[in-house]
């Protein structure tokens, strides 16, 4: 019998949610923002910009690989 797959499904936050993160020792805040251009809906705003995923606003900011689940911790649900 076959194991059936288990799928993970990962979406932004509810719009209104700040998020922080910490690089080389300075910290970061974006906020997830609606955005009707991207598929979800939402978008994260960090500095100016909006990043489709929390992987990719983090990347912007350590400019190197790096999980944005595990980057970005949520600091307030709105």
């Amino acid at each position: 019998m076959k194991k059936a797959k288990q799928v993970i499904v990962r979406e932004l936050p509810q719009i209104g949610t700040k998020l922080t993160g910490k690089f080389k020792g300075v910290s970061y805040s974006a906020r997830i923002v609606a955005d009707k251009k991207m598929s979800s809906g939402k978008a994260i705003e960090y500095s100016g910009s909006k990043y489709r995923s929390m992987t990719a606003a983090a990347q912007a900011i350590t400019r190197q690989p790096t999980n944005g689940w595990r980057f970005w911790k949520i600091s307030e649900k709105k």
